[in-house]
């Protein structure tokens, strides 16, 4: 669980909601932070629960408790992490259903009537019409399965495309200076603009982050100014409905900042279009 890569002094973490005042910060443990039962439980027609993807996330996060750490203590040593080839292929694996599986992209991303438009842009007819009686006859029946073929989606394994791609990355640790520190958002990933270049980064302790370079295999360390760091934190902010970190004031100052939805269907209809 790497919301314990995050907690104050105290062991906690102080975090806010977008339904909450500004500046209303609150605290909890890391085990209460993202809570949500039976989040990748599928259900049958019945209501019977499968938790078979829930307990399948829940392996993977433990696997990659020890990995992380390791990074961590390396760095903090002040050396280089070596990856081997089958560390490279674990990460690219993780950071994908990492990204890919967040709760916010679960209803906040894409309403209803946003999936229906992808459903009828990808089924065929006969498909759509059956799913239009469905959901004439059976509302809830309907529903269900849409849920599962949500929770579905998130056990799709990466493309081999994109597999291949991410092999001729490297791996960049951002580390933060003393007296500042990362914040997680519901969402785990964020781009910024630091100095000259835009880095997409993942947070993993309230020290680092970690994003991918352009260099094959490779794994650099770079210390951050504290300017970079809230760069970054705000970043996270504008995307998340929920932020925690180990700060109180922290969390305060950036619940000001306001909230920018990705246009995610945009960028679905523009790649659909160029492989048309």
């Amino acid at each position: 669980m790497v919301q314990r890569n995050f907690v104050n002094e105290d062991g906690g973490l102080y975090f806010w909601r977008r339904e909450f005042a500004v500046g209303e910060v609150r605290s909890t443990t890391p085990a209460n932070l993202f809570v949500e039962d039976n989040l990748y439980s599928m259900v049958d027609g019945a209501g019977v629960r499968d938790a078979e993807i829930e307990v399948g996330f829940s392996r993977l996060e433990s696997v990659a408790a020890p990995f992380i750490d390791k990074l961590l203590r390396v760095v903090r040593h002040g050396m280089i992490p070596i990856l081997d080839e089958g560390s490279w292929d674990f990460w690219h694996h993780y950071n994908y259903y990492a990204q890919k599986r967040v709760s916010a992209w679960h209803e906040r991303f894409l309403t209803q009537d946003d999936l229906f438009m992808v459903m009828k842009s990808i089924a065929t007819k006969e498909q759509w019409a059956e799913h239009e009686r469905m959901w004439a006859e059976n509302r809830e029946e309907a529903l269900r399965v849409m849920r599962n073929s949500r929770i579905a989606a998130q056990v799709d394994p990466p493309p081999e495309d994109l597999l291949a791609e991410l092999h001729t990355r490297g791996l960049v640790i951002y580390v933060a200076p003393s007296r500042t520190s990362f914040i997680l958002g519901d969402d785990v990933g964020a781009s910024a603009q630091i100095s000259t270049d835009r880095v997409n980064f993942m947070p993993i302790a309230c020290d680092m982050a970690v994003g991918y370079s352009a260099d094959k295999k490779s794994v650099r360390v770079e210390r951050l100014t504290a300017s970079g760091v809230r760069r970054m934190n705000e970043a996270m902010t504008k995307k998340s409905y929920l932020i925690a970190g180990r700060s109180r004031a922290q969390i305060a100052s950036l619940s000001r900042i306001s909230y920018e939805a990705p246009d995610i269907l945009q960028g679905w209809q523009g790649r659909r279009q160029e492989t048309a």
